[in-house]
């Protein structure tokens, strides 16, 4: 299951970090993590070439941007079992023994791999998430043209593959997803 996918553990605890490592490669046969202490060293080194991310909660937040459009792909640790109705962002509580633990990675990770395996060809380019940016604030099609310098035909043509890799039609919707998957955030003025 997880013999190919390269996995980063971002948690400013170095015990955690090493007992994830372990649990990782003793019970999933995963190759070697990289552990991470610091974001700032995280997001330095390339971290588009983890397939998996492993996030302490304070992380998760304080570097939301980056975290969120990846969320079918990071694993958030929480400190006490997780009262979160959004079940889109995947949580692992690690005050749980060692069996329970390695239970509740195996759940999360088997959808989580079939998942990144099924859908990475599914994933919106730059250009399309920049259009569906200009969407999700009301941009007519002219308006976004505009402002990205491409034709009209090209804003219709992202718009197309848009809908059809998210499968979602409506503005409203495009919206939503736009705002759920930190593609925009609701409060922000331009």
């Amino acid at each position: 299951m997880l013999k190919q996918k390269q996995i980063a553990v971002i948690s400013p605890f170095p015990l955690i970090n090493i007992g994830l490592r372990y649990l990782l490669q003793v019970y999933f046969s995963a190759p070697v993590p990289a552990l991470y202490t610091c974001a700032g060293s995280f997001l330095a080194d390339n971290p588009e070439k983890y397939d998996i991310y492993l996030v302490s909660g304070e992380t998760f937040v304080c570097n939301g941007d980056f975290f969120l459009p990846r969320k079918n792909r990071t694993i958030l640790l929480t400190e006490y079992p997780c009262t979160i109705t959004d079940h889109s962002i995947s949580h692992l509580c690690i005050r749980e023994e060692e069996n329970n633990l390695v239970d509740q990675l195996q759940q999360i990770l088997k959808p989580m791999c079939q998942r990144t395996e099924s859908d990475s060809h599914e994933e919106l380019s730059p250009r399309e998430i920049e259009v569906l940016q200009l969407v999700a604030r009301g941009c007519l099609n002219k308006e976004i043209a505009d402002r990205l310098n491409i034709s009209i035909n090209t804003v219709l043509s992202h718009r197309k593959n848009i809908t059809c890799k998210l499968g979602i039609k409506t503005v409203s919707g495009l919206s939503f997803y736009a705002m759920m998957n930190g593609y925009i955030i609701p409060s922000a003025e331009e």
